[in-house]
Parts: C-alpha cells; structure tokens; sequence
C-alpha cells in the first residue's frame, strides 16, 4: 500500500507550562488544582514504578569492544523491560579504555547474536534501532574516501523457477556497489501484487481532496491531511487480499504522525500495527534521503477492508 502524508496549514500552535499552586483533598485522596479533580497521587506513583508500553522510554545499548554474547544481550533486553525500558538504539563502540573481546563486528558469530537481541526484543515487545555505521556517529571529513563512508543497503532482484541449477549474474543496483548478501526466498501467492492492484475503494472520515492521489503510484503527489485529529481512512475491495507490509511515502515536508492499522474481520475492526511516521528532522546528517518510505511488517492478514487511522502533530 502507498500512501501520502502532508500537513495542512495551522494558524497558531502555543505550547505552555503552567506551574499551579497544588492542593490534596484528604476526604477523597485526590489532587484539585484549577478546580480540576486528577488521579490520586498513588495512581500517579505507579505509572513511573511500572510505565505502560504507551510510554517510550529509550536508551543507546552500547556494545562495547566487541565484548558481547547471546547470553548477555538477552539479560540485557529482560533487565530493561522489568524498569519499563521499551526502546533501545544498538551502537558498537571500539573504546581504547575497553579491552577488546573476541566477537568481530559482523563476523558470522556477531549476526547471530544481532539476530537473538532482535528475536528476544520482539518477544519482550521492545523496539530496536541499529546506528547506520560502527564507531561515532556523523564522524569524518573530507580524508575520508568514498569506500570507507557510511553506506547504505540497495538490491536488486531477479524472479527463477524452480527445482533446476541456475547460474546467472545478479544486476548491481547502483554504482559503485559491494556485495554484501544473496538472500534466496520462496515467494509467497501474488507477490508481487499490492493493494493498489485491485483497485479498492478509498473512503474517509472527513472531506479530503484528491483521495485517489493515497494509491496512485505517483510518489509526486500528495494528500493533505487534517493535523490535530484522528483520521481513518478505508479502503475496500471486491475480493480478499493477502497484507504482509505496510509502506508509507511521506510527503517532502516536515511532519509527525502516530498511525495505526486495522482489519474488518466478522464485521468488526481489530488492530493490526501501530506505528509512526516521524519525518520532522531534514537535516542532512540524518541520511542521504530524509522523508524516506516508512515501511512495517505485520502479520499475513487477509480481508477485503484495511482502515488506516492518522493522529498527525504539528512537527
């Protein structure tokens, strides 16, 4: 599925905070300030003893020196989630002042135990950020040549049929290019199909101009979506359709939105994925392409009806 997000223009957005004189109401242990009855102060006490999944709490998850081990990245994962910790961001640190261990960045050893810290964290329901390069990030200079600079992934793909041997040359994608993987997978009905393959009927909550604009292959147009309220968006078809992704196509501007996925099962709507779309910060040194796709796996869903929900912010 494509989608586009833009912001429509907001006349006036004040931020403040207000300190209040504040006084507790014995007779009924609660809080008044402004004649505004808020939770108890015990309520209050254990949302920070034990904060809810709603609230992130992130960390950098500094592997240090090569000094890592399956065993220790999993107690390291269920430490962070028994303090409420639900987001954490892996850097790989080479410090002069650590003696260096035994696991090589990127050796065969190393993925293994990137691939446990990713399984565990799924399991714990904890989100995972990997920094784009070892070391410290933004680091370098012009005395860095282009094959020693950060890099990013691309692909290409070719489609075989098999059982047969096959021996063939894979396209590179861009130029210059250095292998890296060659993943072999068995692909899955309709693969290449996608929602905007079977034309589906686009509707909203609210009057939006250019709906058709969400799926029509163009990643140059977009939509402007109503910023400061929740917006659902479905999209209905004739026959059932097989979703394992979701891919969002920001528009080229500074935004922020909080999305979530639904299917129609029995007649009734379930949650699929919540997820973000955070394209606030163009700054150069966040990537090469700063309103990039957002792109989220979800489990294979079938239905006829999908209804995206948007709660986009002023960035």
């Amino acid at each position: 599925m494509k989608f586009t997000i833009n912001k429509t223009q907001v006349t006036a957005l004040i931020a403040a905070t207000a300190i209040a004189v504040i006084a507790a109401c014995s007779s009924q242990n609660k809080v008044v300030t402004n004649n505004v009855k808020l939770p108890a102060l015990s309520t209050l006490e254990s949302g920070f003893l034990t904060p809810p999944d709603s609230i992130q709490t992130s960390i950098y998850w500094y592997w240090m020196s090569d000094n890592i081990s399956k065993e220790g990245v999993v107690k390291d994962l269920q430490a962070m989630k028994r303090v409420g910790i639900n987001r954490a961001f892996i850097g790989n640190i080479g410090y002069t002042a650590t003696p260096y261990g035994k696991v090589k960045m990127f050796s065969e050893e190393w993925w293994d135990i990137l691939h446990t810290a990713l399984k565990t964290a799924t399991e714990l329901n904890i989100e995972i950020g990997i920094f784009n390069s070892p070391g410290w990030s933004q680091s370098g200079g012009p005395w860095i040549k282009s094959q020693q600079a950060m890099r990013y992934l691309a692909s290409s793909e070719v489609k075989v049929t098999g059982p047969k041997k096959i021996n063939l040359k894979l396209e590179e994608p861009v130029s210059p290019f250095q292998d890296v993987k060659v993943i072999a997978f068995k692909a899955p009905k309709d693969y290449e199909n996608n929602l905007a393959t079977l034309s589906p009927k686009i509707t909203a909550s609210v009057a939006i101009n250019d709906l058709f604009k969400l799926m029509d292959k163009d990643s140059s147009t977009s939509v402007n979506l109503p910023v400061g309220k929740p917006i659902s968006i479905d999209f209905d078809t004739d026959k059932d359709f097989t979703a394992r992704s979701i891919t969002i196509y920001p528009a080229k501007i500074k935004m922020n939105a909080n999305a979530e996925l639904f299917v129609k099962e029995n007649g009734n709507y379930r949650s699929v994925k919540k997820f973000t779309v955070d394209r606030r910060n163009s700054n150069l040194n966040v990537g090469f392409d700063p309103f990039a796709p957002v792109t989220v796996s979800i489990p294979a869903t079938v239905s006829k009806t999908f209804r995206l929900v948007f709660n986009q912010s002023v960035p």
